[in-house]
């Protein structure tokens, strides 16, 4: 198994993180773990993280601000093997962590034939809700030309995300009192529905997903990664597979949330622009 977290002047995010994945292999015997961290930081770290040391295998690899997939692919063309030797490739940010029993979990569950992507329960740290899944269906071309319109303009752009905050929390709080009268329909042990893209902060890639040929040659500095990996999965005949027992806890944004609302807004702009071109222009 890889894991390729990708840091961006997070570096106390990074480390609890790393020290998190520790803490879950030592649970599990026999596991061979190799971890990369794409380190795309612009500041300078306090602390020496290149040369920390693991029970699993661990190397540090120092980018440019290239942006979370260009960094991943990085990492995987360091692979001497390539990736196609892994049963799972992970690609995560660094401001979360994994419980305990995240790799005995993982590798207890029966991954189906077309399964190409596991999509585990990524748990807010701020509300308790999973984010997973991300998206339920495709969206169409008139949701993304939408989405390209929004992304124009910082104000509604800004307007717009505060809506689907609100939004977000009505849900949560749903949800919350759901469990809170015994609601059980949406218990770990249920089957779940098939989704059309999980959460991007913590994807689980199977051995099927590249033997079939999809990759995750995504371009694109941040943000869309979903879409295009739900693109690679929807043209190789491959399925994801929502396992909330696979549990990552989430803080949200932590690093993002650094960074200016208009760069924010503009990498959301030119994500739009690419889904739009390559999957949704002159296509049904």
């Amino acid at each position: 198994m890889c894991i390729v977290p990708v840091c961006y002047n997070a570096y106390e995010d990074a480390v609890r993180f790393l020290s998190s994945v520790d803490f879950a292999f030592n649970a599990c015997p026999d596991l061979e773990l190799d971890v990369i961290l794409a380190d795309n930081s612009t500041i300078v770290p306090a602390m020496d993280i290149a040369s920390r040391q693991y029970a699993y295998t661990f190397r540090y690899l120092k980018n440019d601000n290239i942006g979370y997939f260009p960094a991943f692919n990085k990492a995987l063309a360091t692979l001497a093997q390539g990736v196609k030797d892994y049963d799972f490739i992970v690609v995560c940010n660094v401001d979360l962590v994994v419980a305990k029993d995240f790799f005995t979990v993982l590798l207890s569950h029966s991954v189906g034939s077309e399964a190409g992507l596991i999509a585990p329960g990524i748990f807010s740290d701020k509300d308790g809700r999973d984010l997973n899944p991300k998206m339920m269906h495709r969206p169409s071309a008139r949701k993304i030309n939408f989405m390209r319109l929004v992304c124009s303009n910082v104000v509604l752009f800004r307007w717009y995300h505060k809506l689907v905050r609100m939004r977000e929390q009505t849900r949560s709080r749903a949800q919350q009192r759901d469990r809170g009268v015994g609601n059980k329909t949406m218990t770990v042990s249920s089957p779940q529905p098939q989704m059309y893209g999980a959460h991007g902060s913590f994807m689980i890639f199977t051995r099927r997903f590249f033997a079939k040929g999809a990759d995750v040659a995504y371009p694109r500095f941040l943000f869309g990664e979903e879409g295009f990996v739900a693109e690679q999965l929807r043209r190789h005949a491959l399925s994801i597979e929502h396992v909330p027992s696979v549990r990552v806890f989430d803080k949200e944004h932590a690093s993002t949330s650094q960074v200016k609302l208009d760069f924010i807004c503009a990498e959301h702009k030119k994500s739009y622009d690419y889904f739009y071109t390559h999957f949704l222009k002159d296509r049904s």
